[in-house]
């Protein structure tokens, strides 16, 4: 299996202030969010809607229809913002994170898609 990545990056001067992490299959219409996030100090200014945006234009411009990504079950503040741009619920992995020991995770992800 073979995958092409893109990552997008929003910076200030030398400083990363967020970033999408794309994974698009060969032969395949679905692209797959890997890892979106926001620094702290940047949070609540729309660069997250604005990194979604642009990763489904990529996403578009390289062939694929859909983006799929999985979620932690219990981030309900990114929940709501993947629903609030048109993603939606369509599985659930059981015991899908985990964290370094001595914690035990298991916290389960919400599988999300979105036609583009």
């Amino acid at each position: 299996m073979q995958a092409r990545a893109r990552i997008l990056v929003v910076e200030n001067g030398t400083h990363v202030c967020g970033y999408v992490l794309l994974l698009m299959r060969r032969n395949s219409r679905i692209a797959r969010i890997y890892s979106l996030a926001v620094a702290p100090e940047h949070r609540q200014m729309g660069m997250a809607r604005t990194l979604l945006a642009c990763t489904e234009s990529v996403a578009m411009a390289s062939g694929r229809n859909r983006i799929r990504l999985e979620v932690r079950e219990d981030n309900a503040a990114a929940i709501r913002l993947y629903t609030s741009v048109g993603y939606r619920p369509f599985d659930r992995i059981a015991s899908y994170y985990e964290a370094a020991p001595p914690q035990v995770d298991r916290t389960a992800a919400i599988r999300m898609e979105k036609p583009i």
